[in-house]
Protein backbone atom coordinates (compact mmCIF):
# COMPACT_ATOMS: atom_id res chain seq x y z
CA UNK A 1 0.00 0.00 0.00
CA UNK A 2 1.45 3.35 -0.97
CA UNK A 3 1.55 6.05 1.48
CA UNK A 4 1.46 9.63 0.30
CA UNK A 5 3.77 11.84 1.24
CA UNK A 6 1.68 15.43 1.82
CA UNK A 7 -1.86 15.75 3.06
CA UNK A 8 -4.80 16.31 0.61
CA UNK A 9 -7.35 18.05 1.77
CA UNK A 10 -10.50 15.77 0.77
CA UNK A 11 -13.10 17.24 -1.85
CA UNK A 12 -16.72 17.86 -0.23
CA UNK A 13 -17.76 15.09 -2.70
CA UNK A 14 -15.40 12.69 -0.89
CA UNK A 15 -16.31 13.92 2.76
CA UNK A 16 -20.47 12.81 1.95
CA UNK A 17 -19.10 9.56 0.72
CA UNK A 18 -16.55 9.12 3.77
CA UNK A 19 -19.22 10.37 6.12
CA UNK A 20 -22.33 7.81 4.47
CA UNK A 21 -19.61 5.14 4.56
CA UNK A 22 -19.40 5.79 8.60
CA UNK A 23 -15.64 5.74 8.62
CA UNK A 24 -14.83 9.46 8.59
CA UNK A 25 -12.55 9.05 11.51
CA UNK A 26 -9.92 6.92 9.56
CA UNK A 27 -10.09 9.36 6.80
CA UNK A 28 -9.91 12.43 9.14
CA UNK A 29 -6.75 10.39 11.02
CA UNK A 30 -5.44 9.46 8.21
CA UNK A 31 -5.24 12.76 6.14
CA UNK A 32 -3.69 14.34 9.79
CA UNK A 33 -0.59 11.82 10.11
CA UNK A 34 0.22 11.45 6.10
CA UNK A 35 -0.47 8.28 6.02
CA UNK A 36 -3.32 5.90 4.04
CA UNK A 37 -7.09 4.08 5.11
CA UNK A 38 -6.45 0.79 4.67
CA UNK A 39 -9.30 -1.06 2.32
CA UNK A 40 -9.36 -4.51 4.11
CA UNK A 41 -12.11 -6.46 5.41
CA UNK A 42 -14.88 -4.88 8.09
CA UNK A 43 -13.51 -7.06 10.47
CA UNK A 44 -10.07 -5.65 9.47
CA UNK A 45 -8.36 -3.80 12.31
CA UNK A 46 -5.64 -1.97 10.76
CA UNK A 47 -7.92 1.00 9.83
CA UNK A 48 -4.96 3.06 9.08
CA UNK A 49 -1.48 2.84 8.06
CA UNK A 50 1.10 5.45 8.92
CA UNK A 51 4.98 6.83 7.01
CA UNK A 52 6.60 3.57 9.24
CA UNK A 53 4.16 1.29 7.83
CA UNK A 54 2.51 0.13 10.95
CA UNK A 55 -0.91 -0.30 11.38
CA UNK A 56 -3.89 1.92 13.26
CA UNK A 57 -7.44 0.51 14.63
CA UNK A 58 -8.98 4.14 15.04
CA UNK A 59 -12.05 4.20 17.43
CA UNK A 60 -14.27 7.32 17.71
CA UNK A 61 -17.48 7.77 19.35
CA UNK A 62 -19.75 7.05 22.66
CA UNK A 63 -19.83 2.68 21.90
CA UNK A 64 -17.19 0.89 19.98
CA UNK A 65 -18.10 -2.16 18.15
CA UNK A 66 -15.16 -4.52 18.99
CA UNK A 67 -16.50 -7.51 16.81
CA UNK A 68 -20.08 -8.85 15.76
CA UNK A 69 -19.21 -12.41 15.23
CA UNK A 70 -21.30 -15.37 13.58
CA UNK A 71 -20.48 -19.13 14.91
CA UNK A 72 -18.31 -20.03 11.47
CA UNK A 73 -15.93 -17.24 12.50
CA UNK A 74 -15.16 -18.76 15.49
CA UNK A 75 -14.65 -22.24 14.06
CA UNK A 76 -12.49 -20.71 11.27
CA UNK A 77 -10.43 -17.62 12.83
CA UNK A 78 -7.38 -19.77 13.92
CA UNK A 79 -6.16 -16.81 16.31
CA UNK A 80 -9.55 -17.27 18.22
CA UNK A 81 -9.08 -21.05 18.26
CA UNK A 82 -5.28 -20.75 19.44
CA UNK A 83 -6.80 -19.04 22.95
CA UNK A 84 -7.24 -21.74 24.72
CA UNK A 85 -11.09 -22.86 24.77
CA UNK A 86 -12.49 -19.10 24.47
CA UNK A 87 -13.90 -19.89 20.60
CA UNK A 88 -15.17 -23.12 21.77
CA UNK A 89 -16.94 -21.77 24.61
CA UNK A 90 -18.33 -18.60 22.44
CA UNK A 91 -19.99 -21.32 20.32
CA UNK A 92 -21.57 -23.10 22.94
CA UNK A 93 -22.84 -19.70 23.97
CA UNK A 94 -24.36 -19.17 20.34
CA UNK A 95 -25.44 -23.17 20.40
CA UNK A 96 -27.44 -22.41 23.83
CA UNK A 97 -29.87 -20.69 21.05
CA UNK A 98 -32.30 -22.35 19.10
CA UNK A 99 -31.31 -22.62 14.98
CA UNK A 100 -33.44 -20.14 13.75
CA UNK A 101 -35.23 -16.79 15.53
CA UNK A 102 -39.10 -17.97 15.59
CA UNK A 103 -37.79 -20.82 17.40
CA UNK A 104 -36.31 -18.50 20.11
CA UNK A 105 -39.06 -15.82 19.84
CA UNK A 106 -41.58 -19.27 20.90
CA UNK A 107 -39.41 -20.13 23.75
CA UNK A 108 -36.83 -17.50 25.05
CA UNK A 109 -37.23 -18.40 28.47
CA UNK A 110 -35.59 -21.78 27.67
CA UNK A 111 -32.69 -20.11 25.32
CA UNK A 112 -31.44 -18.05 28.36
CA UNK A 113 -31.99 -20.65 30.88
CA UNK A 114 -29.61 -22.53 28.19
CA UNK A 115 -27.13 -19.53 27.91
CA UNK A 116 -25.94 -19.90 32.14
CA UNK A 117 -23.49 -22.00 31.67
CA UNK A 118 -21.58 -21.68 28.88
CA UNK A 119 -21.72 -17.69 29.34
CA UNK A 120 -20.26 -18.61 33.46
CA UNK A 121 -17.58 -20.58 31.67
CA UNK A 122 -16.72 -17.68 29.18
CA UNK A 123 -16.07 -15.57 32.19
CA UNK A 124 -14.20 -18.49 33.92
CA UNK A 125 -11.99 -18.73 31.30
CA UNK A 126 -11.60 -14.71 30.29
CA UNK A 127 -10.80 -14.18 34.03
CA UNK A 128 -7.45 -16.39 33.69
CA UNK A 129 -4.68 -13.29 33.35
CA UNK A 130 -3.00 -14.95 30.43
CA UNK A 131 -6.18 -15.78 28.18
CA UNK A 132 -7.42 -12.19 29.07
CA UNK A 133 -4.58 -10.68 27.94
CA UNK A 134 -4.63 -12.70 24.54
CA UNK A 135 -8.42 -12.18 24.18
CA UNK A 136 -7.72 -8.24 24.71
CA UNK A 137 -4.98 -8.98 21.79
CA UNK A 138 -7.00 -10.59 19.59
CA UNK A 139 -10.17 -8.32 19.89
CA UNK A 140 -9.04 -5.22 19.96
CA UNK A 141 -5.31 -5.71 17.56
CA UNK A 142 -6.32 -8.88 15.27
CA UNK A 143 -3.88 -10.75 17.67
CA UNK A 144 -1.31 -7.83 17.11
CA UNK A 145 -1.69 -7.37 13.22
CA UNK A 146 -2.86 -3.87 14.28
CA UNK A 147 -0.35 -1.54 16.22
CA UNK A 148 -2.18 0.90 17.82
CA UNK A 149 -5.23 2.15 19.53
CA UNK A 150 -6.13 6.22 18.02
CA UNK A 151 -8.66 7.44 19.35
CA UNK A 152 -11.16 10.61 18.88
CA UNK A 153 -12.82 10.73 22.04
CA UNK A 154 -15.11 13.02 20.32
CA UNK A 155 -18.14 12.25 17.92
CA UNK A 156 -17.46 11.74 14.34
CA UNK A 157 -19.51 14.82 12.90
CA UNK A 158 -16.90 17.17 14.11
CA UNK A 159 -14.93 18.78 11.29
CA UNK A 160 -10.86 17.47 11.43
CA UNK A 161 -10.06 21.38 12.01
CA UNK A 162 -11.63 20.61 15.76
CA UNK A 163 -10.48 16.52 16.63
CA UNK A 164 -7.41 15.92 18.42
CA UNK A 165 -6.00 11.88 17.95
CA UNK A 166 -4.73 10.09 21.12
CA UNK A 167 -2.44 7.06 20.07
CA UNK A 168 -1.80 4.33 22.61
CA UNK A 169 0.66 1.29 21.62
CA UNK A 170 -0.86 -2.12 21.95
CA UNK A 171 0.66 -3.38 24.36
CA UNK A 172 -0.02 -0.48 26.99
CA UNK A 173 -3.35 -0.34 25.62
CA UNK A 174 -3.55 -4.26 27.24
CA UNK A 175 -1.41 -3.52 30.32
CA UNK A 176 -3.83 -0.97 31.38
CA UNK A 177 -6.79 -2.64 30.63
CA UNK A 178 -5.59 -5.45 32.19
CA UNK A 179 -4.40 -4.19 34.81
CA UNK A 180 -8.12 -2.04 35.41
CA UNK A 181 -10.98 -3.36 34.00
CA UNK A 182 -12.37 -6.64 35.56
CA UNK A 183 -14.67 -9.34 34.82
CA UNK A 184 -18.12 -10.78 35.81
CA UNK A 185 -21.35 -12.25 35.12
CA UNK A 186 -24.26 -9.62 34.56
CA UNK A 187 -27.30 -10.03 37.12
CA UNK A 188 -30.79 -9.93 36.71
CA UNK A 189 -32.40 -7.04 37.68
CA UNK A 190 -36.01 -7.99 37.78
CA UNK A 191 -38.51 -10.64 37.35
CA UNK A 192 -38.23 -10.68 33.39
CA UNK A 193 -34.67 -11.05 33.00
CA UNK A 194 -31.81 -14.06 34.44
CA UNK A 195 -28.19 -13.97 35.64
CA UNK A 196 -25.52 -14.83 33.68
CA UNK A 197 -26.78 -13.85 30.05
CA UNK A 198 -23.25 -11.92 29.56
CA UNK A 199 -19.94 -10.99 30.58
CA UNK A 200 -19.40 -7.76 32.01
CA UNK A 201 -16.50 -5.65 32.01
CA UNK A 202 -15.95 -3.37 34.71
CA UNK A 203 -13.63 -0.48 35.05
CA UNK A 204 -12.17 -0.37 39.08
CA UNK A 205 -11.16 3.33 38.17
CA UNK A 206 -15.25 4.42 37.66
CA UNK A 207 -16.57 1.51 39.26
CA UNK A 208 -18.90 0.84 36.63
CA UNK A 209 -19.40 -1.25 33.50
CA UNK A 210 -17.69 -0.21 30.57
CA UNK A 211 -18.33 -3.26 27.77
CA UNK A 212 -20.01 -6.44 27.60
CA UNK A 213 -20.17 -9.73 25.57
CA UNK A 214 -23.30 -10.85 24.81
CA UNK A 215 -25.34 -13.00 22.23
CA UNK A 216 -27.12 -10.39 20.22
CA UNK A 217 -30.59 -12.33 19.20
CA UNK A 218 -32.91 -8.89 18.43
CA UNK A 219 -33.60 -10.17 14.41
CA UNK A 220 -33.91 -12.66 12.08
CA UNK A 221 -31.20 -10.99 10.54
CA UNK A 222 -28.86 -10.07 13.77
CA UNK A 223 -29.19 -13.67 15.73
CA UNK A 224 -26.75 -15.93 17.07
CA UNK A 225 -24.07 -13.40 17.04
CA UNK A 226 -21.44 -13.10 19.74
CA UNK A 227 -21.24 -9.05 20.38
CA UNK A 228 -18.20 -7.43 21.97
CA UNK A 229 -18.28 -3.61 22.81
CA UNK A 230 -16.78 -0.78 24.90
CA UNK A 231 -17.75 2.23 26.13
CA UNK A 232 -15.12 4.66 24.02
CA UNK A 233 -15.51 7.37 26.68
CA UNK A 234 -14.52 5.39 29.94
CA UNK A 235 -11.60 3.42 27.89
CA UNK A 236 -9.72 6.44 27.41
CA UNK A 237 -9.82 7.84 30.19
CA UNK A 238 -8.50 4.58 32.00
CA UNK A 239 -5.90 4.16 29.12
CA UNK A 240 -5.38 8.23 29.88
CA UNK A 241 -5.02 7.88 33.55
CA UNK A 242 -2.89 4.58 33.58
CA UNK A 243 -0.28 5.72 30.60
CA UNK A 244 1.56 8.73 31.93
CA UNK A 245 4.43 9.07 29.52
CA UNK A 246 2.39 11.65 26.85
CA UNK A 247 3.81 14.21 24.31
CA UNK A 248 1.72 16.29 21.75
CA UNK A 249 3.14 15.94 18.65
CA UNK A 250 1.23 19.39 17.18
CA UNK A 251 -2.30 20.39 18.04
CA UNK A 252 -4.00 17.64 17.04
CA UNK A 253 -2.14 14.47 17.91
CA UNK A 254 -1.22 13.39 21.28
CA UNK A 255 0.97 10.08 21.72
CA UNK A 256 1.54 8.01 24.53
CA UNK A 257 4.04 5.56 26.14
CA UNK A 258 5.58 2.93 23.76
CA UNK A 259 4.11 4.81 20.79
CA UNK A 260 6.49 7.57 21.75
CA UNK A 261 9.62 6.06 20.27
CA UNK A 262 7.81 4.12 17.15
CA UNK A 263 4.86 6.53 16.20
CA UNK A 264 6.34 9.80 13.83
CA UNK A 265 4.53 12.31 11.44
CA UNK A 266 8.04 12.77 9.96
Amino acid sequence: MSIPNRRRAMTSGHAREVKVSGHVNEHHFAELIGGAVNKGTQTDKKDVVDKQHRFHSVKGGKWWQIFLYSRERFVSNTIFQGIENVANIMIDCLDAYPPTYQDYKENKLQAKENLKDPMRKLLAELKQENIYRAFLQKALFDGGNADYLSIYPGMSKEAIQNKEFHVFFNTDVIDAFSRCVYLVNSKARNKNQQDAQKVIFKSRIHNKNIGEIEDRHDSPVHYRQMKFRLNGKMTFQILHFKIKEHMQLNSQLHVYGRAQKLFSID
